[in-house]
């Protein structure tokens, strides 16, 4: 554990950031969000392309990263001038836009660009629509309803730490050996088991869910994050890295960081559109 103090260090203060971001306004969500956006799909798109020959690979991953945070900057500007636009066409206007860029591309093809513009529509879904999900749903009654990005927050943190220190300390038989050694079947009991408690307890100062409903959403919480940190370990075993990037000392990139959160929120949202008494 030599690497935990400076892990510690950077989680103090991303977190920090993060929950007054969450917690101030829709904006600097929204702004949170964009940063997430543009960030870990750069790195993402970094990773899919290594290898391959490409005719600007820097300046086609901003570009691809650009392209995945669309959706989010514009119900920033949105909000901004504050312009009230259907969420549906807001969506369908954005897969446009993306749709007109991806036939610019297709003609503008070069060797080995295929396999950028491939990375880049995979960001779009992978990382920027799920973050736009998250963004309309926290104010998709008119108002700003902070506890719901918040609530999945500290449920995949705890999830994280849990699974992190118990399976440091208990930790031998790994949970899928192929895709991520040092993953163990203890690490996610043990995450698992203590996030479905923080729920518990949640439930007894956030009464927009029924205990139940607590619990069940910190199982799901935790056996989905789970997958979305596997899906971006294999990602990352797939091209042969350890970190996505260098960004954020003790934990690698943004997307190492919001991998688990980033794969979350589309149940996680559906569940609290159902479930989520206002």
């Amino acid at each position: 554990m030599k690497d935990l103090p400076i892990r510690t260090a950077t989680a103090l203060v991303l977190g920090t950031v993060t929950i007054g971001a969450v917690y101030y306004s829709a904006y600097t969500l929204n702004l949170l969000l964009i940063t997430i956006a543009a960030i870990a799909s750069f790195e993402y798109i970094k990773l899919a392309v290594f290898g391959a020959e490409i005719s600007s690979p820097i300046g086609l991953s901003r570009i691809g990263a650009f392209i995945a945070s669309i959706p989010l900057i514009i119900a920033f500007v949105l909000r901004l001038i504050e312009v009230q636009l259907d969420t549906y066409l807001l969506l369908t206007f954005c897969l446009t836009a993306i749709t007109v860029l991806f036939t610019y591309f297709l003609f503008k093809n070069e060797m080995g660009d295929w396999r950028m513009y491939q990375a880049i529509a995979t960001a779009l879904l992978y990382i920027g629509l799920p973050l736009f999900i998250l963004n309309w749903y926290s104010g998709s009654n008119g108002h700003y309803e902070w506890l719901k990005p918040m609530s999945i927050l500290m449920l995949i943190w705890c999830n994280d730490m849990m699974a992190y220190f118990t399976g440091r300390w208990l930790g031998s038989r790994p949970l899928y050996k192929v895709i991520s050694p040092n993953k163990t079947l203890e690490g996610f009991i043990g995450g698992l088991i203590l996030t479905v408690l923080f729920s518990l307890i949640l439930s007894l100062y956030i009464r927009h869910l029924t205990p139940i409903q607590w619990i069940l959403f910190g199982f799901i919480i935790s056996f989905v994050a789970t997958i979305g940190d596997l899906f971006e370990s294999m990602i990352k075993r797939r091209y042969g890295v350890k970190d996505s990037g260098n960004l954020l000392p003790g934990h690698g990139g943004f997307l190492d960081r919001f991998d688990a959160f980033i794969f979350v929120l589309p149940v996680a949202c559906l569940y609290l559109y159902l479930c989520w008494q206002s």
